[in-house]
């Protein structure tokens, strides 16, 4: 006498048990194909995560290798000055925008009158202190 389960299989019971389990199943190297197709994914979600970190750093202000428009005008105008010649500016802001440091490299700044005239022209230009103001050498 043959005895039939006839209890309904759990859900697991029935994926296991499904067609398509089972023609998984016989494909050779699944694993490796799965594990595969889940780095991909993991790839491309970490890529899509970098990418706005990124996009929102840019946005909320912080510092690019690029010189913002402040910075562009500034050396603009200190290369005007006499024998400083080619200039690099950056300006380092703190949380409320406020102006916490700047730095002026700058091709003549060896000159001990060129780099005192750097300064005085920095800290007339942007109003700030000669204590945030650095001027060094271009190379």
């Amino acid at each position: 006498m043959e005895v039939h389960d006839e209890r309904k299989a759990d859900v697991w019971g029935k994926i296991r048990d499904s067609s398509v389990v089972k023609k998984l199943k016989g494909i050779k190297n699944i694993r490796l194909i799965a594990a595969i197709f889940i780095i991909a994914i993991a790839l491309i979600i970490y890529s899509t995560v970098a990418t706005g970190n990124a996009a929102r750093g840019s946005a909320d202000g912080s510092q690019t290798a690029m010189m913002d428009s402040d910075e562009t005008r500034l050396a603009a105008v200190l290369q005007g000055l006499e024998g400083v010649g080619r200039v690099e500016t950056m300006i380092t802001r703190g949380e409320h925008d406020e102006i916490v440091g700047i730095l002026v490299i700058a091709e003549g700044a060896e000159d001990i009158a060129v780099r005192l005239r750097l300064i005085s022209a920095v800290t007339t230009a942007m109003g700030v202190d000669k204590q945030i103001v650095n001027v060094y050498t271009m190379k």
